[in-house]
């Protein structure tokens, strides 16, 4: 069965929604430190995460912006939420949320962003062969480098800091803050078991998989999805082309990744999906992207 064009549209409307205090974020930049690297003064800053400073120095200040973002985005990510982040410049300071797909918006005085629908992602260059590239890759597209948006001067365990979202505990002193992703979690009962996501091209085999997925010709595992590689005949298919997740509710969600060739769900009548935006399917709906078709559906485990 294909999905309609008003179930499509239904999904891709997104509401506003409050960011939780914790955990506590605070970036600082402090400009031009004593070193030199090619003839430019090295700038210097900070990430606080829960109350622990983390020196960070990069060659420009939007160098050193993106890294701090880059980095609340993989705390994001593994709350699966947007986090809030005090940014400070000098005598300025700024309010900020990071969501896990490298959104950055301002909150306002209620805690509350809007949804995020028709924002770009947050893009900087690598550390090593600056490529351009978004905030939410884990790994360098072009030099193969891990974190290529990096700042922090000793490397920075996102593990380390930042519990898993179904355990996750905040300090004492915070429990109020955190209670929403504390007790809540504990006392909500275990979820259906998640059906099998199936994917089916017209250019190779079938691919099952019981995790979402990263689809395109050299894929990037964004946001933990598992990476799918695809051929497409005519390179017309981007490196990482779509995003395909299954919620938890066992919805289908497809989200255009910024991809060269666009995406067209097969609908009546056929609907473009607008980049970044996240679209609710029917199981059984065929996607075009490029040169390539796949069919999404889900398969009760």
């Amino acid at each position: 069965m294909s999905a309609t064009s008003e179930s499509i549209a239904t999904g891709a409307v997104l509401r506003g929604e409050r960011v939780a205090d914790w955990p506590r974020l605070a970036a600082a930049l402090r400009g031009p430190g004593p070193r030199i690297v090619r003839g430019t003064p090295v700038q210097l800053g900070s990430i606080t995460v829960n109350g622990t400073e983390h020196a960070c120095e990069a060659s420009s200040v939007d160098e050193l912006r993106t890294g701090m973002i880059a980095r609340c985005v993989a705390i994001a990510a593994r709350l699966h939420r947007p986090v809030r982040l005090a940014v400070s410049e000098g005598a300025q300071t700024w309010n900020l949320a990071v969501r896990p797909e490298g959104i950055v918006q301002l909150v306002d005085d209620a805690g509350m962003i809007p949804a995020a629908q028709g924002l770009a992602v947050h893009e900087g260059r690598c550390r090593a062969c600056r490529r351009l590239q978004p905030v939410t890759e884990l790994v360098c597209v072009q030099c193969g480098i891990s974190e290529p948006h990096r700042v922090e001067v000793a490397p920075l365990d996102v593990q380390d800091v930042i519990p898993d979202a179904t355990a996750a505990v905040a300090p004492e002193e915070d429990v109020d803050d955190a209670l929403e992703h504390t007790v809540f979690v504990r006392r909500t009962p275990p979820a259906p078991a998640r059906p099998t996501l199936r994917l089916t091209f017209d250019t190779q085999r079938t691919v099952d998989l019981d995790e979402n997925a990263a689809i395109g010709r050299n894929p990037s595992p964004v946001d933990g999805r598992r990476p799918v590689q695809v051929v497409s005949p005519e390179r017309m298919l981007s490196r990482t082309h779509a995003l395909v997740d299954v919620d938890d509710e066992g919805r289908i969600v497809v989200t255009d990744h910024f991809s060269g060739n666009g995406i067209e769900a097969q609908t009546n009548p056929p609907v473009q999906l607008e980049p970044g935006t996240p679209y609710v399917i029917e199981s059984g709906t065929t996607l075009i992207m490029g040169d390539v078709t796949c069919t999404v559906e889900t398969v009760a485990p």
